[in-house]
């Protein structure tokens, strides 16, 4: 299971973005998949939070339940026009089921995922020669031209202040660049506050904020659950790009994240290069589609290559947007 799959997850989402979605939990022994539908004429199967969270799909640490998972899976999608399953890992067993069922297997968008070694010294002396040299180097640079200050939010309070910094950085560059950006509606905004909140709670929060003179600088959210970093969005000055403020806070972020126990850090969808440069190796991600063979079928299959088509688009502005 992914830490988008939690309960703690599931219900601040169906709290904020229930209505109209009927939910489904198939559970065994271990082992659960979260579904919802959505839509009226055309409805569709897909996991809760399916566009909200990075990551779907459950993994199945007991093969003994795989089949009863999947045939309750099934048949929730066969009463409906079609079922869309997204971000499903490429080695999960349930890829498996959908190919024997006939099920339409397409490549989703990778991600990047860091292992950790046992000391942050190793993991330093893992990274490329320029990389050693920039996470030694960049942070005593900074210290030299600014007063320094790195914070974990561990306060309610620092949550929404926090928070609303990481927002308004987040902001800067995508109006920079006469868009929007992936915080600009005010529902997903509400909604990823509500869980720093509900996280900060079961100390899964990491939330981390650097700021030079007084200033905020940089903010990067992760969250650590099943013994891993998942980093979600971050934002920083662009005034301060050229202090290098975003390797700087990564390099906090990972140290500590090491000395807690974290084995890897998972940088989630996109394939933005900055993340190489951290080690981040690809993971490969599906998609499991099936669309009932009816005319309803057809048009949510056609609905749904325009939906992806768009998503494709928008992704690829948001990673231009952070090389």
């Amino acid at each position: 299971m992914t830490v988008f799959q939690t309960a703690e997850y599931r219900a601040v989402y169906a709290k904020l973005f229930g209505k109209g979605k009927r939910f489904n939990a198939i559970e065994t022994a271990r082992n659960g998949i979260y579904l919802q539908t959505r839509g009226l004429a055309l409805r569709r199967l897909e996991f809760w939070a399916q566009g909200i969270a990075d990551c779907g799909g459950a993994d199945i640490p007991n093969p003994d339940t795989l089949d009863d998972l999947w045939a309750s899976t099934r048949k929730l999608a066969h009463m409906r026009s079609g079922a869309v399953l997204a971000q499903i890992r490429a080695d999960s067993p349930l890829v498996d089921c959908a190919r024997a069922d006939d099920w339409t297997i397409e490549p989703a968008e990778i991600c990047p995922v860091t292992t950790f070694p046992d000391s942050f010294d190793e993991y330093v002396k893992s990274l490329g020669k320029n990389m050693r040299d920039q996470i030694k180097r960049y942070p005593r640079r900074l210290e030299k031209q600014f007063a320094v200050e790195y914070e974990l939010a561990q306060t309610p309070a620092q949550v929404d202040e926090f928070w609303a910094q990481l927002v308004e950085l987040h902001g800067k560059r995508w109006r920079a660049r006469g868009q929007t950006g992936v915080l600009a509606l005010p529902s997903r905004r509400n909604f990823h506050r509500y869980i720093c909140h509900k996280f900060l709670a079961n100390d899964w929060l990491r939330l981390w904020r650097l700021k030079c003179d007084g200033r905020p600088a940089c903010v990067l959210l992760s969250y650590f659950w099943g013994g891993k970093y998942w980093f979600f969005i971050g934002g920083f000055e662009p005034e301060l790009m050229k202090w290098s403020v975003g390797t700087c806070l990564f390099s906090r972020v990972f140290c500590h994240a090491i000395n807690e126990g974290a084995t890897e850090f998972d940088f989630l969808r996109g394939a933005e290069e900055y993340k190489y440069r951290f080690g981040a190796v690809d993971r490969e991600y599906v998609n499991l589609k099936w669309f009932a063979d009816a005319p309803r079928g057809a048009l949510l299959r056609r609905r749904v290559g325009i939906e992806d088509a768009f998503m494709r688009r928008l992704h690829e502005k948001f990673s231009a947007a952070h090389q």
